[in-house]
């Protein structure tokens, strides 16, 4: 059986259109810039003008969790508790991400979710040194450094926008969006976070996302150009 005619090139059309023009390109890094200024604002008015304390979001949130507490939530927070931190998010991840990029989007979509875990590791490990904010008390995991922001809500929130950007589909999106939900919610019901750690580690990672996709773009564009 011969070759569905133009099958070739509408997926040349689909990869093209996943790495944006230059002015979407830009578009992203302007959003990313202003999702890390209010995820570091964010932990600057938390850290100097509470002192650390939860806001009153916060406390309001962690009662009515701790006021609804289900057996059956507790595995689902503990998966994604693994799913999120530790050797699962830095190799398994990366890998079946990486994996399933290559096949539909090409080596350098593959490429460009390996380094999210690291940069998003250091980012906040620098932010909670920084800020240096008292978890909330009676955590159900065990946990180490800060609470501000969430590492595993900043993990989740950079591959979800990476994968949205590339593979541009509608149920992917709301998917995305669930899971990043989940995943903060998670960090709540195991009392490792406050809510504002979870929104401030989601902005850092949809920043670390857009600035990953936008420039890994820009330089594959550059090195197309070069090639031509």
């Amino acid at each position: 059986m011969s070759p569905t005619p133009g099958r070739g090139s509408s997926r040349a059309i689909r990869i093209e259109r996943a790495w944006g023009t230059a002015p979407q390109r830009g578009i992203g890094i302007l959003v990313a810039v202003v999702a890390l200024a209010l995820c570091v604002a964010g932990g600057a008015i938390i850290s100097a003008a509470l002192s650390g304390r939860p806001t009153t979001v916060d406390e309001v949130l962690y009662r009515a969790i701790a006021g609804f507490r289900a057996p059956w939530l507790e595995g689902p927070s503990l998966a994604l508790n693994q799913l999120g931190g530790g050797s699962i998010a830095l190799f398994v991840v990366p890998a079946i991400a990486a994996a399933a990029l290559l096949l539909t989007r090409g080596v350098w979509a593959a490429l460009v979710v390996l380094p999210l875990r690291p940069i998003a590791q250091w980012a906040v490990e620098a932010l909670k040194a920084t800020f240096e904010r008292p978890r909330p008390p009676h955590r159900e995991i065990a946990v180490s450094l800060s609470a501000y922001p969430s590492g595993h809500s900043a993990v989740a929130a950079s591959l979800i926008v990476v994968f949205a950007l590339l593979v541009r589909h509608r149920w992917f999106t709301v998917f995305g969006v669930v899971y990043v939900v989940a995943m903060g919610y998670s960090r709540l019901y195991l009392n490792v976070h406050w809510f504002t750690d979870t929104v401030g580690g989601t902005a850092l990672g949809i920043a670390i996302g857009l600035a990953v996709w936008a420039a890994a773009g820009g330089i594959r564009s550059l090195v197309s150009r070069r090639a031509d």
